[in-house]
């Protein structure tokens, strides 16, 4: 069960000019199962209830922090009378940087989907929160994304760094040798998400890791649940979200902007995953300001 897309659109809204959304939310009694093509992470402050993610159920109580990579599917419910409070962190695969990206997206990756983080370690991370949030609440100027780049990886070289049985990943030659089998779903995703903006085949990417297309579409199917157009397609619709919502840039020049080659089959596609047309979404977002 995934949510529609135009929800997933919507709450990421700075996907354009930096991929990062921080805030503080409230879930009262069941929040459904859905899913994300960007890294997620939350930690609870108050309140009690559980999170399944990919079908595993762990509790969630003051101190839990849960990291979720990119199409993991989750739902989060509060016990009745226990809402649960969290901070709630979204952000790209981009800001992660080289070796932490390769990290947290390889077979060698240590970090776990949920931590039990005790009173010390719990507000350790809640201060950091706190300040990035003050942070993100100002008007943006150019160090802004730098500030809250560099206090996201803290957090995560922290999270790293409790696990004593952590993984050098020693630094990439040329970029040119294959990732393992297990680490190729991520590897893939991350491709498309760089490469978003191009004609993309299956035949193309299929060629850049050395397999047959086929293997791609299974890959893709049996890792993320998607088919290869479908993400594309929510990638390249997701940006002209957040393009339409924060630039003055016009429709037309969106559309090739985010990889397409006509208009019209950007029109004919943003209809059907947002279920408005662009020119009403731009409007909507405006209302909402």
């Amino acid at each position: 069960m995934t949510f529609p897309i135009n929800k997933q659109l919507s709450d990421y809204p700075n996907i354009g000019a930096f991929p990062f959304h921080l805030s503080i939310n409230r879930v009262d009694q069941h929040f459904p199962s859905h899913r994300h093509d960007f890294l997620e992470f939350s930690l609870v402050v108050a309140g009690y209830g559980y999170e399944t993610v990919n079908g595993d159920v762990h509790l969630m109580q003051p101190g839990t922090f849960t990291l979720l990579l990119p199409y993991q599917v989750h739902e989060i419910t509060a016990n009745p009378g226990s809402p649960l409070i969290l901070f709630n962190c979204m952000f790209g695969l981009e800001l992660l940087g080289d070796p932490a990206e390769r990290l947290l997206l390889s077979d060698h990756n240590s970090f776990q989907t949920h931590y039990d983080l005790n009173a010390e370690q719990s507000e350790t991370v809640r201060v950091k929160l706190q300040g990035m949030l003050h942070e993100y609440e100002q008007p943006a100027d150019v160090w802004q994304p730098l500030l809250l780049k560099g206090e996201l990886q803290r957090i995560l070289a922290f999270l790293h760094r409790l696990n004593p049985l952590h993984v050098v990943v020693q630094p990439r030659p040329n970029g040119s040798e294959l990732p393992a089998k297990t680490a190729l779903p991520w590897a893939i995703l991350r491709y498309i998400h760089t490469h978003y903006r191009d004609p993309l085949t299956l035949e193309i990417i299929g060629a850049h890791f050395h397999c047959h297309p086929t293997r791609v579409t299974q890959i893709l199917s049996q890792h993320l649940g998607v088919t290869f157009v479908t993400l594309l397609q929510e990638t390249r619709i997701r940006h002209a979200c957040s393009l339409l919502a924060t630039t003055e840039m016009k429709v037309t020049d969106i559309a090739f902007e985010v990889g397409y080659e006509s208009f019209a089959s950007f029109s004919r596609n943003f209809l059907k995953l947002v279920e408005i047309s662009p020119t009403s979404y731009r409007a909507s977002m405006r209302q909402l300001k």
